[in-house]
């Protein structure tokens, strides 16, 4: 899909706190953002991001007669371990009509928690991991950013927006599988205990 990758950083380059939500969105970049969802098909974040902001991954702050609003784009957590909490709010929009499937991307193998994830209503993608031999001990690294890619398009997306956190950011920085990147830079400093995006 066209990738456009988007994120807030302060002026020393920081997007967030060690785990805690970092606001540095303002009411005109947050309406920017949420405009720019809508032309998106999905909305794609990694695990950190889904359990420290709770996110709806959807377009709230949008005039009700933009033609757009309709189109909601479709949620994606990139969640390794499907460590997705139940309680989630994308949960709770599907099940009660006012969102869509949440789809988690997974790459490991955790037959219980899948089915506790999809009684909950979301959407679990299982991707295999390559197996490597390094030195004799068997390892298994996490899916290439491009085949991630490639399954969500095939499911459908043809224009993603990945929103973060760092270590997605950084993933898809090195990937080189971006088109569009869009940098919001607040007026403020953070520090030394903020988490940087690069």
């Amino acid at each position: 899909p066209f990738v456009t990758l988007t994120f807030a950083q302060s002026l020393d380059g920081k997007i967030a706190l060690k785990g805690q939500q970092l606001l540095l969105s303002g009411k005109e970049s947050m309406a920017m953002t949420h405009r720019l969802r809508l032309l998106h098909d999905g909305i794609l974040v990694g695990i950190g991001t889904a359990l420290i902001d709770d996110p709806q991954l959807n377009a709230r702050y949008v005039s009700p007669t933009d033609h757009l609003c309709n189109n909601q784009p479709q949620p994606i957590v990139l969640d390794p371990r499907l460590e997705f909490p139940l309680s989630a709010k994308l949960l709770r929009n599907f099940n009660n009509g006012t969102g869509k499937q949440p789809w988690l991307i997974c790459w490991t193998k955790n037959d219980q928690r899948k089915l506790a994830l999809e009684k909950a209503g979301a959407l679990v993608i299982t991707i295999e991991a390559p197996d490597y031999n390094v030195n004799g001990y068997q390892t298994c690294q996490r899916p290439s950013i491009s085949s991630v890619l490639r399954h969500i398009k095939a499911a459908g997306i043809d224009r993603l927006m990945v929103e973060g956190g760092s270590k997605i950011i950084q993933s898809f920085l090195q990937s080189g599988h971006i088109d569009q990147l869009i940098v919001t830079t607040a007026p403020t400093l953070v520090g030394p205990r903020g988490v940087s995006a690069t």
